[in-house]
């Protein structure tokens, strides 16, 4: 009870760091305290607590899921409400606050509950690892903002009713800076993945904490290389950590690329997994409330039943789906061979994107775009993700599907295009490259001739877009393929962002109405379009979210707006 008790009234804590960093002036009625945690048991429950926040609506379960997935080139929604805001990027920061709040809040968890090891005595191993949790936790906290938003307040101490509670927003390179301290400090506190019980997947690791460094070093020297300074350093310590990561001997890739997906063995997808949000069908609370995911029901259809909780049809509401674009690019190219019936696409397609839905009322199935629909099928016209399915959720936002944050074939991805930023396409470069396409041709058990390694002779800039549109397939509906568009370079210019050059240069150019599929022709019109909402953007507004209006309204010391808004 007392470790409920701390629970609550930390998150109250976590409310007043709402108040420093969204300022929020309000009656200051209670503080935490730390003589309500006396033992390891209470300390364990306060550290789920914060893993929590992860998992709320407010983070990656809803809002945070439409930011990332909504803002890029690959999903788009026609759906209203909040949803539509992100689709049609018509969205203000009224919109972006609760993940801004969450994320906030999260680091005031971790604050304080190095506020309170440091009051206890507890046995050392354990001890050290839930300093290394809270280092861990905050990092990860401060490395969304500040991708998300630029530069916010730092705070590393708990919050009390003598608090500042009105920061001043710090720069990129000391919220980065904070980001790699705490993120170092963590990978020598937290174990080894393989010495992480079962029953505490999602909780992280000396692997989570150093594949996540690789990925903010690479991150920011991206954004000082578009800035016209020396990404040197930063890109050797991608490569460092990645490497550390790699020889680790903690992780593999899984032999089929769609094992990490099924729902069935998703406690073995850890294996290759460095770190994941965990989600949990919730017998005690169901819809948003609850802990579990709603990726299955914004990703499935109408027309595809039994993939999520959603009653007896088990159905989703077709609200995120994937832009016909992006699912015709990856049948051409290195990622299809041959043509007509004898055609064979990589495995990864057939598995990140549904091929044929099932409606269990009419007993018939549907052809999903762009596939062409037999006889007596129905058809859907526009791609879907099928990363996530969960039949057996609770509900249709009760589902147990995970979110995962990075894994081992993108720590491969980093090191390669790390190294290629240092010293071009190397052999290192296509070696690490090169292990995730082999694991895509392994498929099911039959091999496939694609995709192909990638052999000598590239330029540097043509190994980076291979790196660019490997993970815009590998790590499709994960999460990522915004930041990849806001921190890498454009083939046209080193200055200019993948956004400006995907969102400005590229799409424009291809059609802007949806497909059709024309049963005379048996083809779909409009092959490879783009959703129009999606370029409602100009850039560099759109390369940052707004900073929510309740930081910026009461705030007096934050400073300005981003760029735009």
């Amino acid at each position: 009870m007392k470790s409920l008790q701390y629970i609550y009234l930390l998150l109250l804590a976590t409310g007043l760091l709402t108040g420093a960093t969204s300022c929020l002036k309000e009656t200051i009625r209670d503080t935490p305290n730390p003589s309500l945690i006396k033992n390891e048991a209470d300390v364990a429950a306060v550290i789920r607590g914060a893993y929590a926040e992860l998992n709320d609506a407010a983070t990656f379960k809803y809002q945070g899921m439409m930011m990332l997935f909504l803002g890029a080139d690959d999903i788009y929604t026609q759906a209203g409400s909040e949803l539509g805001a992100y689709g049609s990027k018509v969205f203000t920061g009224a919109h972006t606050q609760p993940f801004w709040n969450r994320l906030h809040a999260t680091v005031a968890n971790a604050n304080a509950l190095m506020e309170v090891l440091d009051k206890l005595e507890l046995e050392s191993e354990f001890e050290k690892r839930a300093y290394g949790e809270a280092y861990f936790l905050r990092a990860f906290s401060y490395y969304y903002l500040v991708r998300l938003y630029g530069g916010v307040p730092i705070r590393t101490e708990p919050v009390n009713v003598g608090s500042n509670f009105y920061l001043p927003r710090e720069t990129v390179d000391k919220v980065y800076e904070q980001i790699f301290s705490d993120l170092k400090t963590a990978s020598g506190l937290l174990p080894l993945s393989s010495q992480i019980p079962g029953t505490e997947l999602g909780r992280a690791s000396k692997g989570a904490a150093q594949g996540i460094l690789a990925q903010a070093y690479l991150t920011y020297g991206n954004q000082l290389s578009l800035k016209g300074q020396s990404p040197v350093e930063q890109y050797q310590n991608a490569v460092l950590y990645a490497d550390s990561v790699i020889n680790s001997g903690q992780y593999r890739l899984l032999n089929n690329y769609g094992d990490l997906f099924d729902i069935t063995k998703e406690a073995g997808a850890y294996n290759e997994v460095l770190f994941g949000v965990r989600f949990q069908v919730d017998q005690q609370a169901r819809a948003q409330p609850a802990a579990g995911s709603e990726f299955a029901l914004r990703f499935g259809a109408p027309n595809t039943h039994f993939i999520s909780g959603n009653g007896e049809i088990g159905n989703g509401d077709g609200s995120m789906r994937i832009m016909p674009w992006i699912a015709d690019y990856y049948r051409t190219g290195d990622y299809a061979a041959g043509t007509g019936p004898a055609k064979v696409i990589d495995y990864r397609n057939e598995k990140a994107f549904y091929q044929k839905g099932f409606h269990s009322v009419q007993n018939k199935y549907y052809a999903v775009y762009p596939n062409i629909p037999a006889a007596n099928e129905g058809v859907i016209e526009t791609p879907l993700l099928s990363k996530y399915i969960d039949p057996n959720g609770k509900d249709s936002r009760n589902n147990g599907n995970d979110h995962f944050i990075t894994r081992l074939a993108e720590v491969y991805l980093i090191k390669a295009e790390a190294e290629n930023e240092l010293n071009g396409p190397t052999t290192s470069a296509l070696t690490a490259f090169n292990a995730v396409r082999a694991r895509a041709r392994k498929a099911d058990g039959t091999a496939r001739v694609v995709p192909a390694d990638l052999l000598p002779g590239l330029t540097q800039d043509q190994f980076r877009m291979k790196v660019f549109d490997e993970r815009g397939l590998e790590l499709i509906g994960e999460g990522q393929r915004w930041f990849d568009l806001v921190r890498m370079r454009s083939p046209q210019s080193p200055s200019q962002t993948m956004y400006e050059y995907q969102f400005k240069v590229v799409l424009p150019t291809k059609p802007k109405a949806l497909p059709k599929y024309q049963p005379a022709t048996q083809k779909y019109s409009n092959s490879g379009a783009v959703y129009a909402g999606a370029l409602n953007v100009t850039v560099p507004k759109f390369l940052l979210y707004p900073v929510p209006f309740s930081e910026m309204t009461i705030n007096p010391n934050f400073g300005d707006q981003n760029t735009g808004w």
